[in-house]
């Protein structure tokens, strides 16, 4: 039997963590499984690691991207992976990236870890724009994260073929595992917030909904939040990470919330897979500029939490409202404490849903399909 002929040497681009969040878990998993199949990679890290570095030091960090990449054509690696961004200067880096691979014959796969492509393009102007439709068509292929968010790239039908759906998949090998749930009158419910604490990302509204819960429904029920305040494009009240987190703290202490809520910060790790084992109900009621498919929705379903959450970018793809999760509105507190309690109001009704939400997550979302697939597309090309 003849020998399948060598794989193509992979420049790969993106973010690796710290800090951890869905495209650099994404990015670090694919990296790790692309060297154990075979793939000879070389690794270009652009992760911004001090988010408060000045802008001089962070075009300095361009630059060396750049120069890594270059140096890496030079040795002949004949297939570029990069991660791009939904922003102008993270656009202007993928462009010299992409431009300079292409001109050496370079191949390239593009991949957004978001959904507002669309949304990014529209803010510019015509020259931008030209420029932004000019360096997408150089690319080989675009992977978006699911259907719905093919027509992020509908500004421009030439890019139609070149995009391929890849849902995201667990950074872990988890096996999933359903919940058999005891009616809530005899155990204490368990909710959890994981994500970064962004404004848009609906941290508040969880709050709130608990304060509902405790004011109405005479619930027992434990909140744990976890994650980093971060300030975002999209927040309506500017103001620094110590400030949200000091009004955080104030506002669980007005609403007489400290016997239950509970604000761990950012977690990794083991203490981050605790905490999923731990929860009964997920929540993540997001309108965030910049999501896509959430990896802690995956991570939920894995662990048997039932989720609920918005009907944002990808999320819907995701969640089957009402066999495997719960979906609310933005910005709508009560819909959140009401799906609780309608949830933790059926012992029967919870069992079922984390059974169908695990089984979910193994038929569409686990790191052995994603890696599967992202490895056949790649050597496609």
């Amino acid at each position: 039997m003849p020998a399948s002929p060598p794989r193509q040497r992979w420049l790969l681009v993106g973010d690796l963590p710290p800090p951890e969040h869905g495209s650099a878990l994404a990015f670090a998993m694919l990296c790790r499984e692309l060297k154990r199949c075979g793939f000879p990679c070389r690794v270009l890290d652009i992760a911004r690691h001090d988010p408060q570095s000045p802008s001089l030091a962070r075009s300095v960090e361009v630059l060396a991207t750049f120069g890594r990449f270059a140096a890496g054509l030079a040795r002949r690696h004949r297939r570029a992976y990069i991660v791009i961004s939904q922003s102008l200067p993270g656009f202007l880096r993928d462009m010299l990236l992409i431009w300079s691979a292409c001109a050496v014959g370079c191949s390239v796969v593009v991949h957004l870890h978001g959904g507002n492509y669309d949304g990014f393009y529209r803010r510019q102007s015509a020259v931008w724009r030209f420029l932004i439709r000019a360096t997408l068509r150089r690319a080989r292929r675009i992977v978006a994260l699911s259907e719905r968010l093919r027509g992020m790239y509908a500004f421009d039908r030439a890019l139609a073929d070149k995009v391929v759906v890849v849902p995201n998949g667990s950074p872990e090998a988890l096996p999933g595992r359903a919940r058999v749930w005891a009616p809530a009158e005899v155990r204490t419910v368990r909710l959890l917030y994981l994500s970064n604490l962004i404004q848009s990302k609906g941290y508040a509204d969880v709050l709130a909904a608990a304060a509902i819960l405790r004011r109405e429904a005479g619930l027992r029920f434990e909140l744990v939040f976890a994650g980093r305040f971060l300030p975002s494009v999209d927040d309506r009240h500017a103001c620094s990470p110590a400030q949200s987190e000091q009004a955080f703290r104030a506002r669980i202490e007005a609403e007489d919330l400290s016997d239950t809520v509970r604000y761990v910060g950012p977690v990794t790790g083991r203490a981050k897979w605790r905490l999923f084992e731990s929860a009964d109900i997920f929540l993540l009621p997001t309108n965030y500029r910049h999501e896509g498919q959430p990896v802690s929705v995956i991570e939920a379903m894995a662990h048997g939490c039932v989720v609920v959450a918005t009907a944002f970018r990808a999320i819907p793809d995701m969640l089957v409202d009402g066999e495997t999760g719960v979906v609310v509105d933005y910005e709508q507190p009560r819909q959140i404490a009401g799906a609780v309690r309608r949830i933790a109001a059926d012992a029967g009704r919870y069992t079922a849903m984390s059974k169908a939400a695990v089984q979910r997550y193994q038929e569409h979302f686990t790191q052995t399909r994603h890696v599967r697939t992202m490895v056949g597309l790649l050597d496609s090309v």
